[in-house]
């Protein structure tokens, strides 16, 4: 299994060199940084900063909001950091959901299927000259025409794509040409002011993954598949946490106590419950939260985990 940390804590220079090399003590395989126009760190810069400073641990972006960028900026951005980490760097792409962050900045926020389908060229471009091939692509939303590494200094290892989302043509997007696909089992309204839990439980986790491996056909064994923790509690009573979890996200507790975005209970059986969701998923990859807002950092509990199934 890869276990993976997201953040998007602004931190002073040496705070974040610090916390990068806990996070690495810790066992945990990936930093990830999140990417919202809001006081949060800058994805592409913090983990540059984090791979200045560790040996092992890689780093990426979970996920990019791909309207924020053109993907001749986002390939060049990758390129850079996966030369200077030395091949440590996991691009995490999506369609972007937040509206009040596109209107603050003056970004026309459009339909879901509009951003979708910005993704897709998105993605077609970034590949492409990631990989040093030219690029002749006239879409509807982007025009790049380049020569073999004319326009990105092309790395000289391949540099893993995680496309991430929920929704269906986003999956099967990520089937077609992602090298890990990430589900977070929730889907946001429009204007992502509220948060639905479409696909929390396990009947649909395995619905979303059978999206991806339609789309994939042959390629699905070579998929990592990634899921994000939403909550992480340890108890020794974890009827009664999923009992006070279950008012927050308006869901049954014995929903709650078998989803596989959640670990409750002790360490022990959180080892437990990740080897037999990775048993019945296929799930390889899990990630968990650094602090949110009255929330503590997951960070200690599933180092716990780590040193249990390791």
């Amino acid at each position: 299994m890869r276990f993976g940390l997201t953040t998007a804590l602004p931190r002073t220079g040496e705070q974040a060199r610090a916390f990068a090399r806990r996070v690495e003590d810790s066992g945990i395989d990936v930093l990830t940084f999140a990417d919202h126009l809001a006081p949060f760190v800058a994805p592409f810069t913090a983990a540059a900063a984090a791979a200045a400073v560790t040996t092992r641990l890689h780093v990426g972006t979970l996920v990019l909001n791909n309207d924020f960028r053109h993907p001749v900026e986002t390939a060049r951005e990758t390129a850079c950091l996966a030369t200077l980490s030395d091949g440590r760097f996991e691009l995490g792409l999506g369609a972007g959901h937040m509206k009040s962050e596109y209107d603050a900045a003056g970004i026309p926020f459009e339909r879901g299927g509009t951003r979708v389908s910005r993704l897709v060229e998105s993605v077609t471009v970034v590949r492409a000259l990631l990989a040093g091939e030219s690029v002749d692509f006239d879409g509807a939303h982007y025009r790049v025409h380049a020569q073999a590494g004319e326009i990105v200094a092309v790395p000289d290892r391949r540099v893993p794509i995680l496309i991430g989302g929920n929704g269906t043509r986003v999956l099967q997007l990520a089937g077609r040409v992602a090298d890990i696909v990430g589900f977070a089992g929730i889907t946001h309204n429009h204007d992502a002011t509220t948060v639905r839990l479409s696909h929390f439980d396990g009947p649909g986790l395995a619905d979303r993954i059978a999206v991806v491996r339609d789309a994939a056909g042959d390629r699905f064994g070579d998929i990592e598949l990634n899921a994000l923790i939403q909550a992480v509690i340890v108890t020794h009573d974890p009827p009664r946490a999923a009992a006070d979890l279950a008012e927050a996200f308006a869901a049954d507790p014995d929903a709650l106590l078998s989803s596989p975005f959640l670990l409750i209970g002790t360490h022990e059986q959180m080892a437990e419950q990740l080897a037999a969701r990775r048993e019945e998923f296929g799930i390889s990859y899990w990630t968990v939260f650094d602090e949110l807002p009255g929330r503590a950092s997951a960070l200690p509990d599933i180092a716990e985990v780590i040193a249990l199934l390791r």
